[in-house]
C-alpha cells in the first residue's frame, strides 16, 4: 500500500484509468547500460511516458462525449444530441445504464543508440457506467493488454500480459464546466530476453502500477453545430518492478519509477444527424519524473504533443460507436501513434 499512499499524496486527487505497457529489451554497453541490464533499466522511463498516456486516453474520449452531449442538451441546433447515443457510453444520459467495450493497437518507438526500442500494445478495455443524475456519472472498468518490445542489441525484448482495474467518476458543475477523475490499479507479468554468446537468457518479472488523473473541461456549443472543448488535467502513477533471477542465475533488482504529468488540451467536434467528427491537440508536460535506474537516460526531454482525430457513430438505438486515431511528438527520438474504436449498448 505504500504505493497507493504515495500515490494519493502527490496527485491530491481520484486518478484514470486505463491500459498498461510494460516493456523490456536488453541494451547495448552505452551509456552505462550493460549488456546484462534489463530493458526496463535502460529505456523504462521512456517506455512509462507511453503507458501513463494510454491510461489517460482509454478514458479521455468517454469524458470528452460525455460533457459535449451535457452541453448540447440546451444548445440551438444540437438539442437531439440528448437523445442520441454518443459512443462509449456516454448515451446513459438518457438510459440509467449502458455497457462499454473498446479496443486499441498503439506503437512506440525510440530510435537513440543504446536504448532503441519497438513497442506494440494491444488491449480491450470492459466498462459499465450508471447515470446517478443528470449531473453525475459513475463507472468502472476492467482492462487486459499485451505488449510485445524488441530491440536491435543482443536480441533483447519482453513480453508483457497486464491486467488494470478502477472506478472513475464525471460531475458537471454547470452546463459548460465538468470535472473528472478515476484511480487504477495495473498488474502485469513479464517474460524478459536477451542473448550473449549465442545463448538466450530469459527471466519472468512481476510489475505493478498505482496511477490516476483528475481533470477540469468546458464545452461550449455553438450555433453552427461546432463544439469546443478546453481542458487542463494532471495525472500521476507509481511504478514498482520487481527483483527476480534470471536463467542464468544472475539476480536483478527491483526498480522503481514516478510520473506526473501536466496536459492542457483542445478539441473541436462537429454534430450532424448521425456522425460527430472532431480533431484535438494535448500539450502534456512532465511535472515530475524520477525513475531509479543502473544507467542514464539520453535525453530529460519533457514536453510532448498528442494529435487526435476520429469519429463518433450514432443514432436512437441502442448501440453505438466510435473510431479515434492517434499520433505522438516532439520528444526526443520518440514517438507514437495508435489506433483505437469503441461499442456501447444502454438499456
Amino acid at each position: 500500500m505504500t504505493g497507493l499512499n504515495r500515490t494519493i499524496f502527490k496527485a491530491g486527487a481520484l486518478v484514470a484509468l486505463g491500459m498498461t505497457m510494460a516493456g523490456a529489451a536488453a541494451a547495448a554497453p552505452q551509456h552505462g547500460v550493460t549488456a546484462a541490464t534489463p530493458t526496463q533499466d535502460a529505456v523504462g522511463s521512456k517506455l512509462q511516458l507511453v503507458q501513463q498516456q494510454q491510461r489517460d486516453q482509454t478514458l479521455r474520449g468517454f469524458f470528452d462525449r460525455l460533457n459535449l452531449r451535457r452541453s448540447g442538451r440546451g444548445a440551438s441546433g444540437t438539442a437531439d444530441i440528448g437523445n442520441t447515443g454518443l459512443s462509449a457510453g456516454d448515451a446513459a444520459l438518457t438510459q440509467a445504464l449502458s455497457v462499454w467495450l473498446s479496443a486499441n493497437y498503439n506503437n512506440a518507438e525510440n530510435d537513440f543508440p543504446g536504448i532503441a526500442y519497438d513497442a506494440d500494445t494491444y488491449g480491450v478495455s470492459l466498462g459499465l457506467d450508471y447515470t446517478v443524475s443528470n449531473t453525475v456519472n459513475v463507472g468502472a472498468f476492467v482492462s487486459y493488454s499485451n505488449t510485445d518490445t524488441t530491440t536491435p542489441f543482443n536480441g533483447g525484448g519482453s513480453d508483457t500480459d497486464s491486467f488494470t482495474v478502477g472506478p472513475y467518476i464525471s460531475v458537471a458543475l454547470t452546463d459548460i464546466v465538468s470535472v473528472d477523475a478515476s484511480v487504477g490499479y495495473t498488474f502485469s507479468k513479464i517474460d524478459n530476453r536477451r542473448v550473449a554468446g549465442g545463448l538466450l537468457i530469459t527471466g519472468e518479472q512481476d510489475a505493478s502500477t498505482w496511477f490516476g488523473a483528475v481533470n477540469l473541461s468546458a464545452t461550449k456549443w455553438l450555433d453552427n453545430n461546432i463544439g469546443l472543448t478546453g481542458r487542463v488535467g494532471y495525472s500521476y502513477s507509481t511504478s514498482t518492478n520487481d527483483a527476480y533471477i534470471d536463467s542464468t542465475a544472475t539476480p536483478v533488482a527491483e526498480t522503481e519509477s514516478d510520473l506526473g504529468q501536466l496536459q492542457v488540451a483542445g478539441r473541436v467536434s462537429y454534430y450532424t444527424e448521425s456522425v460527430m467528427p472532431y480533431i484535438g491537440l494535448t500539450y502534456v508536460h512532465d511535472v515530475e519524473r524520477e525513475r531509479i535506474i543502473a544507467a542514464p537516460l539520453p535525453s530529460d526531454d519533457r514536453d510532448e504533443f498528442i494529435l487526435n482525430a476520429g469519429l463518433s457513430f450514432f443514432g436512437t438505438g441502442a448501440v453505438s460507436g466510435g473510431l479515434d486515431l492517434s499520433y505522438n511528438f516532439n520528444r526526443d527520438d520518440t514517438d507514437g501513434f495508435g489506433v483505437g474504436a469503441n461499442l456501447s449498448f444502454k438499456f
